[in-house]
């Protein structure tokens, strides 16, 4: 017959192993997000682009924001502009 703390203990591991496992690919993705050279590049390129002229498109995914930042071409800054160029996403 198992004690009732084993049944306590069980239950908080289980809860502790729900967390982690739930918080695991949020934390893989932003790790993935700053060991990634070409999205840094990107990030400091555009950000102040995202923020301004495309800043309803957040959370909303990669390619939202893409979408915008090609609509709004002539908007962008030259940094950003230049990186869309760069990785094929704009024409000149």
């Amino acid at each position: 017959m198992r004690s009732p703390r084993f049944g306590l203990f069980a239950a908080i591991g289980l809860v502790g192993l729900g967390v982690t496992l739930v918080s695991m690919p949020a934390y893989a993705q932003q790790q993935q997000q700053y060991q990634d050279p070409m999205r840094a590049k990107g990030d400091k390129a555009c950000n102040g682009d995202a923020k301004k002229i495309c800043s309803k498109f957040f959370g909303q995914g990669d390619m939202a924001m893409l979408s915008c930042f090609q609509q709004n071409a002539p908007r962008l800054s030259r940094s950003c502009h230049s990186f869309l160029v760069e990785v094929g996403q704009l024409q000149r």
